[in-house]
Parts: structure tokens; C-alpha cells; sequence
């Protein structure tokens, strides 16, 4: 008989693989797992960070709440100022640093299952689990961005529905509000809620202008409280924001292999859990728009309008691909709670990868704690204080752990690359003769031709070594770096 057991994983191996049976060693399997996953969230939580972009966008925020300075003002990021608002906020909340992000996703993921029982009955344990386990393909515990897309997005499809259900119009003014937060976050989410939104907003027999009106005016006073800011402080900031962006990502589309590689592995996720894509079809038929029938639509519908989101920017960056995952994670354990039996061998690919990237994952991590441990960033705060620190492509969260202040606004370690390109580094000479007190690059960069020649000559002749650390002497890593400091009159 399946196991009657109503823990997570053993409610995935019986639901998952029709005809259960406990094998022998089951319990040393089951146990291997759960000590895997422990090591594989351990190795996260021990961490500062496992991803540079959360830890930059903490970076403006802290600009923004703590030296209230307009976003840009303090340094620049190509995505819009909410999600550096809500990093900001994250760090105000949370005064510490390990597991800092960890915890967020885990919060953010519990959140979003929680919010999706609104769209079906499921196990939310098991939807956990599963988020969690398949989620590190796609870097999940890292806490990036898409952790926030989604439990907005749950947020706004589940205000709608429940107004629906309801009849309650002033839940579409609220939906409207929160739309607004999340394409600030992310401008890719008005995209995701596109299809979903507009069931929900447009069908025969849901449609109602009221409601329609209501979620556009919610989403306009979302903007205006927003961008209040910008308002008050005039001077066209706002229509340099906008500008910014647009220049900057004009430079930032990827190249056609790299778009290439993109769909490459898109293709590769959606075969990975096409058998829940295939089992829904077969369940709930697409073709069926009765009111009955509609609300399984919502789900289908929230995947395929975030499939070309995860693809539009031309990066073949795997946890972009989340967006679409985490629908499809609700949907299988909708079908798992409903009795539908898959195929025996249906998910041993999908399995598969996910140990690997739980394996692959924890090692790294734990490479990571050891390499952070070296770097002594209290002593370089306590060194440099509240000047500023010029940043030559070296990576951006040493000024995330040292909570260093930013000379020039292009601040992440690739940037002036994308933006100006073999030029960039006319703009690092533009920046040296204004003499930053401080300058950070990568370990021995000069050497090893990471920054050209006519920076490297200023430097040698303005500026003294004051801090170096190559955390892997074997090869070159991203955490190794150079720390310099000018030279005045009488310290030559």
C-alpha cells in the first residue's frame, strides 16, 4: 500500500509514482534526502549572500533610506527603484548578515504558497518542498528579485480573484495599488500578470468596468506615491531615471548565442515539468472558458504569459526561469492532492538535476563560507569610514560587507563595461582625476590585464596598496581584491 505518512516527502513519492510501495531502505533514502536538503539550506544560511544582485540592491537601498538620496543619486541599477526600496527595507529589518537572504526566501516562498491556495486545494507542506527542492536549479534560496515578482504577483491574481468570488470592487483598487510596487520592482511582472490579470478582468461574465476602473486608479495612485519623491524634488530627476534606463539597456540585450543559449534552456525547463503542463491539460480542458471551469485557466495562464519574460532580456540566467516555475509547483500539487497518478519514470529527469543542484549548490556555498571568512571587511570599514571608494571592476559586495560609500554611481563591476564598452576605461580616467580618496579592483588586476594600461599608470604613480586578499590562490575568484589609497603631499 502508499504510505500513509503526511510528511512532504513521502507524500511526493506516493503521489508522484503511481502504485508506492515503501522499498527496502526507504527510511535511509528518506533520511539521506532530508539530510541533503539540511546541508544544501545550512549552506545557504551560513552565507552573507550567494548572489551579488540582492546584496547591490541593498546597496541602494541603504542610499535611499539611510542617506535619503534619490535612486541613481547614490548609484545606478538598470532595474527600477522598488526592489531597491524593498532590499533596503529587508536590511533595516534584519541587522545582521548571515542568512540574511536565505531567510527572506524562505519567508517569500512560505508567503506565496500560502497566498495560491486561493487557485486550488493542495498540500502546502508538500508545495514547499517542492519549491524549495526543484527551486535550486533555479537558485532559490539566494533570495533574488523573482522571490518578490511572485508573492506580488500571487498577491494582485489573488486580491482580483477574491473580489471576483466576492463581488468586493474595492479589492480591485487594492490589486491596482500592489501592481504598481511590483512592475517598480520588476518591469518583466506587468507581463507575468498580463494573461491571468486580464481573465480575471475581461472574461463574459466577470468583466465589469467598475472593476477595471478601480485597478487602473489603484495602480495610478500606486505610481503617484511611489515617484512622490521625484515630484517634490523636481529639476526633470524623474526624466533622468527613466533615461538611464532606457541608455542602459539599450547596451544590456544579450547576444544572439547568448539568446540562443537562452531559449536552449528554457526548452530544457519546460520538458523537465512538461508532465504537469501535459496532466493539467488532460484534467482541466483549455478549450473549456465556462465560469466553471475558468478559474483552472488561471494557473496555465500565469505560466504562459511569464514563459517570454524569463527570456526577454537574452541572458541565459537560470533563475529567471522561476517566474514560471513556481505556477507550475501549485499546479502539480493541485494534481497530486486531485489523485492524478503520473507516469513511474515521468520526473526521475526533473529529480535527477534537482540533487545535482542541491549537491552542486552546497559545495560551492560552503567553498564561499571559507572564502569570505578570510577577508577582514570590519577593519577595511573601520580603515576607510564614510569616504568614498572608487570601484574599478572589482566585485560589488565588498561594499555591501564593508558598507562602503560609492565615488561614481556605476557601482556593480560590470557596468561602465556594458555601458561604454573598450571605452570604459575613459571613464575610470575621468573618475581618477577628480582623486577618490580610496579605489577598489580585482586582485592584481593590472597584471593580469583586467584593468588597461593608462588607469594602471595613474595608479601606480597616485595611489599606495593598502589591502589585498586572494581568497584562491589556484585560480582567480570574484571575492579577491585590491584596495588602494591616494597619496597626499609627504606620503610619496
Amino acid at each position: 500500500m502508499p504510505t500513509k505518512n503526511n510528511k512532504a516527502i513521502d507524500a511526493i513519492f506516493s503521489g508522484l509514482i503511481p502504485d508506492w510501495r515503501m522499498p527496502k531502505g526507504y527510511t535511509v533514502l528518506k533520511y539521506g534526502m532530508l539530510l541533503a536538503i539540511f546541508l544544501y539550506i545550512l549552506s545557504y544560511a551560513l552565507l552573507p549572500f550567494t548572489d551579488g544582485d540582492p546584496a547591490y540592491y541593498t546597496i541602494l537601498g541603504r542610499g535611499m533610506l539611510r542617506d535619503h538620496l534619490l535612486p541613481y543619486h547614490y548609484a545606478f541599477d538598470h532595474k527600477p527603484f522598488g526592489i531597491d526600496l524593498f532590499y533596503g527595507l529587508w536590511d533595516l529589518l534584519t541587522p545582521f548578515y548571515r542568512g540574511k537572504f536565505t531567510l527572506l526566501a524562505l519567508i517569500l516562498s512560505g508567503v506565496f504558497v500560502c497566498l495560491c491556495r486561493t487557485f486550488g486545494s493542495f498540500s502546502r507542506r508538500t508545495a514547499f518542498v517542492l519549491l524549495i527542492v526543484g527551486g535550486s536549479m533555479f537558485n532559490i534560496l539566494s533570495g533574488n528579485s523573482e522571490l518578490i515578482l511572485l508573492t506580488g504577483e500571487a498577491l494582485c491574481l489573488t486580491l482580483m480573484f477574491k473580489g471576483v468570488e466576492q463581488n468586493r470592487q474595492s479589492l480591485f483598487f487594492i490589486a491596482g495599488f500592489v501592481a504598481a510596487f511590483i512592475v517598480n520592482v520588476n518591469y518583466l511582472a506587468a507581463l507575468c500578470l498580463l494573461a491571468p490579470a486580464a481573465l480575471l478582468l475581461l472574461s463574459p461574465g466577470w468583466f465589469c468596468i467598475a472593476r477595471c476602473c478601480l485597478a487602473v486608479v489603484g495602480g495610478i495612485i500606486g505610481l503617484i506615491v511611489l515617484f512622490m519623491p521625484y515630484f517634490v524634488a523636481g529639476h526633470g530627476d524623474l526624466q533622468t531615471y527613466f533615461f538611464m534606463q532606457r541608455d542602459f539597456l539599450h547596451h544590456y540585450s544579450g547576444s544572439l548565442q547568448e539568446r540562443l543559449l537562452c531559449l536552449f534552456w528554457t526548452a530544457v525547463y519546460v520538458l523537465l515539468i512538461s508532465p504537469v503542463l501535459i496532466a493539467w491539460c488532460r484534467r482541466f480542458s483549455l478549450s473549456d472558458w465556462t465560469e466553471e471551469n475558468r478559474k483552472n485557466l488561471l494557473l496555465p495562464l500565469w505560466f504562459c504569459s511569464s514563459l517570454p519574460a524569463t527570456m526577454l532580456s537574452g541572458h541565459p540566467f537560470s533563475h529567471y526561469f522561476l517566474l514560471c516555475f513556481a505556477p507550475a509547483v501549485i499546479m502539480w500539487t493541485i494534481l497530486l492532492r486531485q489523485g492524478v497518478a503520473f507516469s513511474r519514470h515521468a520526473f526521475v529527469p526533473f529529480f535527477i538535476l534537482a540533487m545535482f543542484y542541491i549537491a552542486h549548490n552546497t559545495v560551492k556555498n560552503f567553498h564561499s563560507f571559507f572564502y569570505n571568512n578570510l577577508i577582514d571587511y570590519t577593519e577595511i570599514r573601520k580603515e576607510i569610514g564614510e569616504k568614498k571608494v572608487l570601484n574599478i571592476r572589482a566585485y560589488q559586495t565588498l561594499f555591501y560587507m564593508s558598507d562602503l560609500r560609492p565615488f561614481d554611481i556605476y557601482l556593480f563591476h560590470d557596468h561602465l563595461d556594458i555601458l561604454y564598452g573598450q571605452l570604459a576605461w575613459q571613464h575610470y580616467m575621468q573618475d581618477l582625476a577628480q582623486n577618490p580618496p580610496y579605489l577598489a579592483m580585482p586582485y592584481d588586476g593590472c597584471a593580469r590585464h583586467e584593468v588597461e594600461a593608462p588607469v594602471c599608470q595613474w595608479i601606480q604613480t597616485h595611489y599606495r596598496l593598502i589591502y589585498a586578499i586572494n581568497v584562491r590562490p589556484s585560480k582567480p575568484h570574484k571575492l579577491s581584491f585590491s584596495l588602494y589609497k591616494l597619496v597626499t603631499p609627504g606620503q610619496e
